[in-house]
């Protein structure tokens, strides 16, 4: 099982907030009475107890002793009920994934196994019991993600939409210079009518889209003030556009025409001229890349440099990097291109990759480099910049979506749960016999 980054720092939550408990745990009076039953396992006084306080020194406000207790129960009942399911449905966490987990939160926090077992005892924390609490996390979060996120869809309209109510913050004093067509059918129009007016509007589309001059069919066919001024809008902030403007327009490059937009007043065809304002954008250079790769593979790291070298004084000898490519290189995807990568991003190349292609200048070859693919050389043929924030505003908006929904999903499963358990608490709702004083 893969660990991310976010599943480790959700990990370090409990070693963080284990590290700075002031009481010692291992001289607390030891409590076995059982807090609550939950199926055919129970949730143990002593679990509760060490829930609490970790609970509390992960707070910055002191927390009442009640809520504590609620909340410590509660979390534990559901983690056995997810500890339950997986089980039942075969889904482990071997040792040496533990492990692997265990010896990241240790280098997290500068230490290594041996060391942070230590730390662990000092504070009076069983590392036995730390670990298979680790283990049940990992077993959670592998079970939440087979159940619930491959099951989380996200339209592109609902990205689009999120974009459009975020973009203005997100580009405050940004302004598009605009050109538009608009096909009248306001609301209240004969179904007939609104049916011609968008068959209208789609044919306008398709002409300005293949080619023919945008001002031109604007004073033609459209029925806005601006017709005369072959459609042309001048500048606009976002603050002052349609709501239904501002979606698409995010998604939107400059020279681009939009599909056909649909409002209460018709139907819009959009061109958007040039945008400014925004010191905020996601401006990236963009480098046209060619390599040639001699893979690892299925030979030594000796071997793949040695014959990378001897490429690389071929091509400073004068030979055609492109048929070299074709004829030497292991990446099957731009060999038979003579090496040619297109325009390639720093962001999706590999560490070494990247950072010697952002180190060369357009025309230069690169001296022989390894990545964990094998030995390359490359050119830079050229750069530019291009405008990655719709791009980038896209990302992010599909990453909150995702996560609301996946977190939407995933509290409506545990209730589920929840309602399907037998579940039994064997104490009051009060926490005055576990005070933490």
């Amino acid at each position: 099982m893969v660990m991310n980054k976010r599943n480790v720092s959700r990990l370090g939550y409990l070693l963080l907030a284990c590290l700075v408990m002031s009481l010692n745990l291992a001289r607390a009076e030891t409590l076995d009475r059982i807090a609550a039953v939950v199926n055919s396992d129970v949730v143990l006084m002593s679990e509760v107890q060490q829930r609490m306080r970790v609970l509390q020194s992960s707070r910055k406000d002191k927390v009442a002793d009640a809520t504590l207790l609620k909340d410590a129960v509660d979390e534990l009942i559901l983690e056995r009920l997810q500890t339950q399911y997986a089980e039942e449905r075969g889904v482990r966490v071997d040792d040496a994934t533990l492990n692997r987990v265990l010896e990241t939160i240790a280098a997290n926090n500068k230490m290594n196994l041996t060391t942070f077992q230590a730390a662990l005892q000092r504070q009076g924390i069983d590392f036995i019991a730390f670990r298979e609490s680790t283990r049940r996390k990992l077993l959670i979060d592998a079970l939440r993600k087979q159940q619930i996120a491959r099951q989380v869809n996200i339209s592109d309209r609902e990205i689009a939409d999120l974009v459009a109510t975020q973009s203005g913050k997100l580009t405050a004093g940004e302004r598009y210079h605009l050109q538009h067509i608009l096909v009248s059918a306001p609301n209240g129009t004969p179904i007939q009518q609104v049916n011609a007016a968008r068959h209208r509007a789609e044919e306008l589309r398709r002409r300005v889209a293949g080619g023919q001059d945008f001002s031109q069919i604007a004073r033609q066919f459209s029925d806005n003030n601006a017709a005369q001024q072959g459609g042309d809008l001048g500048w606009q902030t976002a603050e002052k556009l349609p709501v239904s403007f501002v979606r698409v327009l995010a998604l939107m490059k400059t020279g681009e025409i939009s599909e056909v937009v649909r409002d209460a007043n018709g139907f819009h065809i959009l061109k958007l001229l040039d945008r400014q304002g925004s010191k905020r954008r996601g401006m990236v250079t963009e480098a046209l890349v060619r390599h040639i790769l001699i893979s690892t593979e299925n030979r030594t790291t000796t071997e793949a440099q040695q014959r990378i070298n001897k490429i690389y004084q071929q091509i400073q000898a004068g030979a055609d990097f492109g048929e070299l490519a074709s004829q030497y290189s292991d990446d099957p995807g731009s060999r038979a291109k003579g090496g040619s990568l297109g325009w390639v991003k720093p962001g999706k190349m590999v560490k070494q990759f990247a950072a010697t292609m952002q180190h060369q200048t357009p025309g230069t070859l690169s001296q022989p480099f390894q990545t964990r693919y094998g030995w390359h050389v490359l050119e830079v043929m050229d750069t530019r910049q291009t405008d990655q924030t719709e791009e980038q505003l896209r990302i992010k908006a599909a990453n909150f979506l995702g996560e609301r929904k996946e977190g939407e999903q995933y509290r409506a499963w545990l209730q589920s749960l929840r309602n399907g358990a037998y579940i039994e608490y064997r104490i009051p709702n009060t926490g005055k016999q576990l005070q933490l004083n």
